[in-house]
Order: C-alpha cells, then structure tokens, then sequence
C-alpha cells in the first residue's frame, strides 16, 4: 500500500501528481463478504454483525448484482417494520453496483464516486470480485485528497454538458441485464442497447 504524507504532499506541491500512480488495488480492502439473491435480510444483518462489517455484495448466478448496507437496512427494513427473515435480498439491495480493474487510479475511482453518488466500488478481475474500495480508503490514502474530491464536486456542479463514464460491469437501469459495457447518460447507467433507445 502506498501511504502518502503531508511533507510529500508538500516536497512534491501536486496531490494530483503524487496519487496518479495509486491503484484501487492497493488501497481496496480484499475481505469481502458475498450472499447471494435468494438471502434474506436477517441473514444479511447476522453477517454484517458476525463478520463487524456495514456492507454486504449480492451476487446472481455467481455475478454481483447489488450491494446491501447497513443504510439499506435501515431505510429499507427497519423503517418499514419488515419482518427481516421474509424480506428477499434482491428487495433491499442497491443496484446496480458499479464496478472497476484492480489497476484502477484512485482519482478515477474517486471521480466515479462523486459522479453517481456512491461510497462504494466493487473492485473485479474478470466476473470475480476481488475486492472493495470505499470513498474512506481513498481519502486515507493522502490527507489532502478531499480537496481533490472538493474540486470535483464543484467541476460537476458547473458542467453544462453531460459527460459520459463507461463502467466496466453492472446491470443496465433500464432493461436490467447484467452486461460487460454500461455508460451513464441522461443520468442512467445503460447498456448498448437501451443507450441507442435513449438516443
């Protein structure tokens, strides 16, 4: 792992320059835990509190499809008063989840936060998860970096003209496969297919 300091921060005067070689790989954490669609929320709750972690990836048919957190939980069971063991994963998932290369730069990855408004990326080496980077292990990569994430807060808030992020796996918002080429536009995460609708 790569652990920038402030006095290379300073030496160097470039948070941007000193990060552009740090990989989600480095910083992702790589014990993820993985249930599948058919759990149900009570199993999902006794293994975030079996396991001391505050998000689960779901996967179908060994692809991961979504992600539950500990927010998922609240907003999504708790608050509604559902009985947990008849509540289906696959109901209180957030989806899709998006989805980077291990070789990921952490300003991309960070980027990506900002742009779909998440806390969370699955890190994949082909369909295998292999790990998950989160907007905390990012900024505890350089104490400066929530500048960087500052600065791109505000460059979205200004652009006119919608910029298109293609993201390398995850289900289409639209048709809801699960595909291998998704883009965001029109404030959609899509498929090829349901992009050219769009269109």
């Amino acid at each position: 792992m790569v652990l920038v300091t402030k006095g290379d921060i300073e030496a160097d005067g470039s948070i941007k320059e000193t990060l552009k070689d740090v990989t989600v790989h480095e910083i992702m954490t790589k014990d993820v835990f993985i249930l599948d669609v058919t759990s149900t929320a009570l199993e999902v709750a006794k293994a975030m509190d079996e396991q001391n972690i505050d998000s689960v990836i779901i996967t179908k048919y060994g692809e991961a499809t979504g992600i539950i957190t500990e927010r998922d939980m609240v907003c999504k069971v708790m608050v509604k008063d559902a009985m947990p063991h008849t509540v289906n994963a696959e109901e209180i998932m957030s989806s899709p989840i998006l989805t980077v290369k291990p070789n990921t730069g952490a300003i991309k990855a960070s980027e990506m936060m900002v742009k779909f408004h998440i806390r969370r990326l699955a890190v994949t080496d082909g369909k295998a998860i292999v790990g998950l980077v989160t907007d905390r292990d990012i900024l505890t990569v350089a104490p400066g970096l929530n500048t960087i994430l500052e600065d791109l807060i505000e460059i979205n808030r200004e652009q006119d003209v919608v910029e298109t992020i293609d993201i390398e796996r995850g289900v289409c918002q639209r048709c809801g496969s699960h595909v291998d080429d998704l883009t965001q536009f029109n404030g959609l995460i899509l498929c090829e297919d349901c992009r050219e609708e769009e269109e």
